[in-house]
């Protein structure tokens, strides 16, 4: 009869660490796959507001261009972003190269995104967090600033 009690906890004991062990298991999946669908999320948020971003900077470069005196010219195009995107802050960073770029990084998760940048005037090295973002041209060159 001993044996049957001790048999009888066993199996209770082995039920209970095997179903901890699967939801442990389901716990640490799960947990992986929202981490790695909220990048996902960040990265496509991202990536929208560095076109809407670009997109301001080339209407800027039209309108200077379509001045009578570009030196003399001042742009302001004014956009209102969120400040944050799922639960996360941003920021955006104009790169005036050759081949210039806007640079979005959110902070946690960390989640880079680079966008393109078509235009014919000079752009400044500039950054904005999320916001309300200016993009402007002040008689030299285009940035982006927060207003």
């Amino acid at each position: 009869m001993n044996d049957r009690a001790v048999s009888s906890t066993f199996s209770y004991v082995l039920s209970l660490a095997i179903a901890t062990m699967l939801v442990t298991g389901l716990l640490v999946a799960s947990g992986s796959f929202v981490e790695d669908r909220q990048r996902q999320v960040v990265r496509s948020e991202l990536q929208v507001i560095g076109q809407q971003v670009s997109a301001d900077i080339a209407r800027a470069d039209r309108l200077v261009r379509a001045s009578d005196d570009p030196a003399g010219a001042t742009v302001r195009i004014e956009q209102q972003f969120p400040a944050r995107i799922t639960g996360t802050t941003y920021r955006l960073e104009l790169v005036a190269t050759p081949s210039p770029t806007i640079r979005l990084r959110s902070s946690s998760p960390e989640v880079r995104v680079t966008v393109g940048v078509q235009n014919r005037t000079a752009l400044s090295n500039s950054s904005a967090d999320g916001g309300t973002v200016v993009v402007g041209y002040d008689g030299s060159a285009l940035g982006v600033r927060n207003d």
